[in-house]
């Protein structure tokens, strides 16, 4: 009989990317994955499923928001399946380990897939398992998934991620949280051990670039199984690559697979006075990119910088959207709401006005541009 694994996340429009690459390791490990997607607090999919597939392993990505609903369902999960070992892993898991190490055995600390390795190998107690060493993505494995979800596989937006981590340290993001932050959860060999395993700047979440090959590849194998399939939306925070190098071959090899895409970046990474910028803009373009995501945040320029570390000018925003215009792409930006205002240098608006003000810089952006297309 061979061994099984039960992966699950909560329900998104985007296939649930992580699980797609670590079911490819477990299937690496001889073990057969299975993945189910729950609704808020409604676990009943993944009980039906353990009737049937009888999983030696529940693993489980959780996110900050979603952690409450899986950690009630997960003290339940105990008393009646105590012999199937549960692993968690994700944004959650890394940013507060000690809360979620008790609801589980095992605790996945950062990049997941060497440690997922380990742990269904045995060669790991259970706890809170640092990251040891860094692997290349395995490849996605979507067939059963897209036959078991069939609305994914019929849409006609299918989303990919090129690389992890980000070289911004927005204080709201999971990227910049850093290894310092844990220091009194790990041993101080296993703070030197990952240490070793991270990049420089001691991320949790390390930076890690698939090659385009692998994109590609991936790309191809998604046509293989949909046809529906029309465009590709990249996940990643920033779509930059490793530079204009990168995204020339990008453009080569992606342009005859006949799809646009979408990608997400910021307003430094593509001001128009850059002429390296301007280039990049150009070949995505021709690659095929019909839209960029990009975050303002807030309208104030003291919340951005202050409470955010986001200290982009408003004169850029401007500049940017008037040149993405002329060159025919579609915008949506993000913001955020009811941030926590009042603690900065200036004075600034709070509460509703300070949401109005920034729904009339998108205003003002799309009167004086062109965009954004959507807010």
């Amino acid at each position: 009989m061979s061994k099984k694994v039960l992966l699950a996340a909560g329900h998104s429009v985007i296939e649930p990317l992580g699980l797609l690459h670590i079911a490819t390791v477990a299937r690496q490990e001889g073990f057969e994955p299975k993945i189910r997607i729950f609704r808020g607090s409604d676990f009943s999919c993944l009980e039906e499923t353990i009737k049937d597939f009888n999983p030696d392993f529940l693993g489980l990505t959780v996110y900050t928001g979603n952690h409450n609903e899986i950690f009630g369902y997960l003290r339940e999960f105990k008393d009646k399946h105590p012999k199937i070992p549960i692993i968690l892993g994700g944004p959650h898991a890394t940013y507060f380990p000690k809360d979620s190490a008790k609801h589980a055995d095992y605790v996945v600390l950062s990049e997941g897939f060497d440690s997922f390795r380990r742990i269904l190998r045995g060669q790991v107690a259970p706890g809170i398992i640092p990251l040891v060493k860094q692997e290349q993505f395995p490849a996605a494995n979507r067939e059963e998934f897209y036959r078991d979800y069939p609305k994914f596989r019929d849409s006609p937006i299918k989303s990919i991620i090129t690389q992890t981590g980000c070289p911004f340290s927005c204080t709201y993001c999971y990227n910049s949280s850093t290894l310092e932050n844990h220091k009194d959860i790990l041993t101080p060999e296993q703070y030197v051990q990952m240490q070793k395993a991270l990049h420089p700047l001691g991320r949790l979440f390390p930076r890690s670039l698939r090659t385009v090959d692998e994109i590609v590849s991936e790309i191809v194998e998604i046509k293989r199984l949909s046809s529906a399939t029309q465009m590709i939306y990249f996940q990643d925070d920033v779509f930059i690559g490793t530079g204009n190098e990168w995204m020339k071959e990008f453009r080569d090899k992606f342009m005859p697979l006949g799809l646009s895409f979408h990608a997400q970046v910021r307003f430094e990474y593509v001001d128009p006075e850059n002429p390296r910028a301007r280039e990049r803009l150009e070949m995505m373009r021709e690659a095929g990119c019909t839209g960029l995501t990009i975050a303002i945040e807030s309208a104030d320029a003291n919340i951005r910088k202050e409470v955010l570390n986001r200290p982009m000018k408003e004169e850029l925003m401007f500049r940017v959207f008037e040149h993405l215009n002329t060159l025919g792409y579609k915008v949506r930006t993000e913001q955020m709401l009811g941030l926590p205002y009042g603690a900065t240098e200036n004075q600034t608006k709070v509460g509703l006005e300070a949401d109005i003000e920034t729904l009339e810089l998108n205003v003002r952006l799309k009167e004086a541009t062109g965009l954004p297309t959507m807010a």
